[in-house]
């Protein structure tokens, strides 16, 4: 099982990715949907940690906008998500397979990596690495 502590990554790194997603997200009503800039921003402080204990890891930032990382190749893009229990899992593949079925303009990672924090302590777990094959996605 992979776990790592929010307090062994870097803060300043931490906070300066989440800004960056925040300002982006929070420029738009669309992708805002109402929410203050602090909620986003909390929403991206608890989504960017996944992804960069992910890069500290050797995987790479992904500098396309609204995109997360590259696989240890350098080339595959991936996606990664971060969840509050494994019951929500199911979901969040759900979303995904939307996206790539009905919003193919958005070039959806065919790689999702989830993680799972309870939002009430420090700790993330890996869930697990899931592989689009063309119809859904599979636990890789």
């Amino acid at each position: 099982m992979i776990t790592f502590n929010v307090k062994d990554l870097d803060p300043i790194a931490l906070k300066l990715r989440a800004e960056g997603e925040a300002k982006r997200i929070f420029a738009k009503e669309s992708t805002r949907k109402g929410r203050t800039y602090e909620e986003v921003l909390a929403a991206c402080m608890y989504g960017q940690a996944s992804e960069l204990y992910m890069i500290s890891q050797g995987y790479y930032n992904n500098p396309e906008p609204y995109q997360d990382i590259l696989e240890k190749d350098k080339e595959t893009p991936a996606e990664v998500k971060t969840t509050e229990g494994e019951y929500y899992v199911e979901y969040v593949l759900k979303r995904c397979t939307d996206i790539i079925l009905n919003e193919s303009w958005r070039k959806h990672p065919h790689i999702v990596h989830i993680w799972i924090n309870n939002k009430k302590d420090l700790i993330y777990t890996y869930n697990g690495k899931y592989v689009w094959n063309g119809k859904e996605f599979i636990v890789h």
